[in-house]
């Protein structure tokens, strides 16, 4: 049973996300060779029509901020890193809608139900389970209701044989949290916020996309 405190818990994650990034930062945004593919099917896979207001969390270098701007949307990517911050705001362009600010998505500086969709995609398997469950809430609190929540994030194992061939791979190059990430599974975190996937698939079944409604329910 775990005794930390959750103020703690999210306090050395946050010293741990910032000094792991801090190193590989400028690394990172080389991922558009390999997962280009991957952002422009999630931006899609939304089938909104612009414009809408989107909050990319834990945006990262803005990889998939960048995508959903492209399609007229517009878009602010928020993160805890301000060396990945920096790698974002290279995509700032005039003729986009863009912008990124640091924020923690565990306190999100926003105002209740103020954007049209919120998106995570490949960060939930960065943070700690406790911070999963405070940043999906948080999620939830700033998207409108009946808004769209787009997650993105590695298969499990147990999905498909490709998720599986690759785990060894992939273990050896992420963060502490994205095992336990995947051996609690993103079905059971969903759960846990109460919410229900409306449209899921995969992609080269190394990765899963989920889009939510969010239905606001009171218990």
């Amino acid at each position: 049973m775990n005794t930390i405190p959750l103020e703690e818990i999210k306090k050395r994650h946050k010293y741990y996300n910032n000094a792991f990034f801090a190193k590989w930062a400028a690394l990172y945004d080389y991922e558009k060779y390999l997962l280009t593919p991957l952002r422009r099917k999630a931006a899609k896979f939304l089938g909104l029509k612009p414009p809408k207001r989107i909050l990319d969390v834990a945006t990262g270098t803005g990889a998939q901020a960048y995508e959903l701007s492209k399609q007229g949307h517009t878009v602010i990517g928020i993160d805890l890193s301000p060396e990945m911050l920096q790698q974002a705001k290279k995509k700032l362009s005039s003729k986009l809608t863009l912008s990124f600010q640091q924020a923690d998505a565990t306190d999100l500086p926003f105002k209740d139900n103020e954007f049209d969709v919120t998106s995570i995609s490949l960060g939930l398997h960065d943070m700690p389970p406790e911070v999963d469950i405070i940043v999906l809430e948080e999620i939830k609190r700033v998207t409108k209701k009946n808004g769209k929540i787009l997650i993105v994030d590695y298969n499990e194992p147990r999905k498909h044989w490709i998720a599986k061939i690759a785990f060894p791979l992939i273990r050896t190059y992420e963060t502490k949290n994205w095992r336990p990430f995947i051996e609690r599974g993103l079905e059971t975190l969903l759960r846990e916020v109460r919410l229900n996937p409306e449209i899921e698939t995969n992609f080269f079944g190394l990765f899963q996309m989920v889009v939510v409604a969010n239905k606001k329910i009171n218990f």
